[in-house]
């Protein structure tokens, strides 16, 4: 096997924009003016021709690299044999009397610990995914890069026509940088980005103050639920499951995804975990969003027949998927990938867990509401999408392109629909309750006999299939069945035996459409420490989850998979899903009661 390249990256962001700055401090991936904007760095998918902005010291420099405690603002730091210096990286993030600022920018603030470095600063931005010219010139006290109608400015107080001419510059105390997409700023100074610097480092900083964190495990908490708060954009309450586009799941095979739209799962997994944290912003922006879809919905066909698995970030249809040829890809990985075609996909757990995500909407005293009796016809229509698409089969949660059948996990969350909805209906003294209930009842028979195969010893993939498949590890986690029933622990047990491999647990070993799975799907082992957890075995899923911490990078974070065979991860980065399996299993091994999904 080739020397492959590392998920090395830091994340930063402001809930408009996200970048990804490598342990070197790179600037190798960016999308401006939002999350799913074409990319303007795009050096992650092709380190020669992708774009990128980097410092390059002129003599041999070791590196480390840290977040700031408490906030999303990175440091890097250069040691060199006579000079040292830290990059500190930012997107500016503070409140205002109106509301948060949080332009698409990014910031790099240079602090000299040791004499005055040498280096090149290297500003290659490459608008529209590296197609087309982008231009550089000098004007309005700003470096320009123009591609078509765009435009973004590097302000700084270095030289320009050097940073152009490629020549050598010193580094000196109060350096800084700024990139900004659209207009042109006036008034730039080291005041302006230290103003900015110390106003997002008290936002983070503050933000996390109000997180609620158990005794253990608070550094890992910390950094995911920072991880996650990255994922939301602000302006419609969308949640991204990654930043990403196209990290391979696995080397040299066609599995290269676009992760940066709104999957309706995800967002339900991201924002439970946000509110268990104390932190209720997110669901109320991701309600907000799920009203626009529905509206217009509404608006379209005056019915809700259905609801797509994923959606933009403006709630509208993703664009079909595009190839990009023009870049050689995260390690050569090819296809490179925009849009996702599972928007055209039936995935009908989505209403089980849109209808839990809401549910603390109306439960929860410290949230008050001025809608509720529209959010209780939403809880409607989603329950009764529900009872109407259990008897149907669809693509299921690992979104099989060309495998439609009655997917256990699918069947599970239409069930955990119509049970919400009854707590609903019974706190609201609605009469759905009763129809509701005995549908539950049934619903749940349905799933016993069907999914259940004796000769596995098993709940498996779908009705009548020989295969295990992690997702029935979250049966105990939404009440449907206790991990003490024999059934519960003998499927523990066979995907414990079967679907791991070195500590680390695959989400299915059988062929899907694009082969054979090599690698395991890291929330997948969280799943079963949280079984195991709940299965009265804490020591055994502590063990676990000490083990799988470790996978982490050099920062703490996560992508959506890990070779077994070389502890590299792979795959879309960082993962929302992972870090959201962090906060709950590390919650949970805190209090050994688990069930606060319920």
């Amino acid at each position: 096997m080739k020397n492959l390249r590392n998920l090395d990256y830091g994340l930063v962001g402001n809930g408009q924009i996200n970048a990804l700055i490598s342990a070197r401090g790179s600037i190798d991936w960016c999308c401006m003016p939002k999350f799913d904007s074409h990319s303007v760095f795009g050096g992650i998918l092709d380190s020669d021709n992708g774009g990128f902005f980097k410092i390059e010291p002129c003599s041999v420099y070791g590196t480390e690299q840290q977040y700031l405690k408490n906030t999303v603002i990175l440091e890097t730091k250069f040691f060199g044999r006579q000079s040292a210096f830290s990059l500190i990286d930012f997107s500016p993030r503070y409140a205002l009397t109106d509301g948060i600022y949080k332009p698409p920018q990014l910031i790099r603030l240079v602090e000299i610990a040791k004499e005055e470095p040498e280096a090149k600063i290297v500003f290659q931005p490459k608008f529209n995914y590296a197609r087309g010219e982008t231009s550089l010139s000098i004007e309005q006290n700003a470096i320009v890069a123009v591609h078509g109608n765009e435009k973004i400015y590097l302000y700084s107080n270095i030289d320009y026509q050097a940073i152009l001419d490629g020549q050598v510059v010193h580094l000196t105390q109060g350096t800084y940088f700024l990139v900004s997409y659209g207009e042109p700023i006036e008034g730039i100074s080291y005041d302006y980005i230290l103003d900015k610097f110390r106003r997002t480092t008290n936002y983070w900083r503050t933000w996390v103050k109000h997180c609620y964190l158990p005794p253990k495990y608070q550094n890992e908490i910390i950094r995911s639920a920072l991880t996650l708060k990255l994922l939301v954009f602000d302006d419609t309450g969308a949640v991204i499951a990654a930043p990403t586009t196209s990290i391979p799941e696995i080397w040299n095979s066609d599995r290269t995804w676009d992760y940066r739209y709104c999957w309706m799962r995800d967002s339900y997994f991201i924002v439970n975990a946000l509110m268990k944290l104390s932190q209720f912003e997110e669901l109320e922006g991701f309600t907000g969003y799920l009203k626009t879809i529905l509206g217009r919905k509404m608006a379209e066909s005056n019915t809700i027949d259905y609801l797509r698995p994923l959606y933009t970030l403006s709630g509208t249809a993703v664009p079909p998927e595009e190839f990009l040829d023009n870049l050689s890809g995260f390690n050569g990985g090819v296809p490179v990938r925009v849009g996702n075609n599972a928007t055209t996909h039936f995935q009908n757990d989505i209403y089980g867990e849109l209808v839990q995500a809401l549910r603390p909407l109306f439960f929860d005293q410290r949230i008050v509401r001025e809608d509720m009796d529209q959010l209780w016809k939403i809880i409607e229509q989603l329950v009764e999408l529900a009872v109407d698409k259990f008897a149907e089969e669809d693509n299921g949660i690992w979104e099989f392109r060309n495998a439609r059948r009655h997917y256990t996990f699918s069947k599970l969350m239409c069930w955990v629909a119509v049970d919400r909805g009854v707590q609903i209906a019974r706190h609201l003294s609605r009469p759905e309750q009763r129809r509701w209930l005995r549908l539950r009842n049934w619903m749940r028979t349905e799933i016993l006999n069907n999914a259940w195969n004796p000769v596995a010893q098993a709940f498996t993939q779908s009705y009548g299939s020989e295969h295990l498949d992690a997702s029935t590890l979250l049966m105990p986690y939404y009440g449907f069945i206790s991990a003490k029933d024999p059934r519960m622990k003998s499927t523990i047990m066979q995907s414990e035996k079967l679907l791991m491999k070195n500590g680390l647990v695959f989400r299915y070993t059988n062929e899907d459409d694009f082969g054979i799975p090599h690698n395991a799907f890291t929330i997948c082992t969280f799943w079963l420490i949280d079984a195991l957890s709940l299965a009265g075995e804490a020591k055994k899923a502590t063990q676990y989850f000490e083990n799988i911490l470790k996978y982490g990078n050099h920062l703490g974070l996560f992508s959506e998979d890990i070779d077994p065979q070389t502890g590299v991860q792979t795959g879309n980065f960082p993962q929302g899903y992972t870090h959201v399996a962090i906060i709950n299993t590390a919650m949970k091994l805190n209090s050994h009661t688990f069930n606060l999904a319920v």
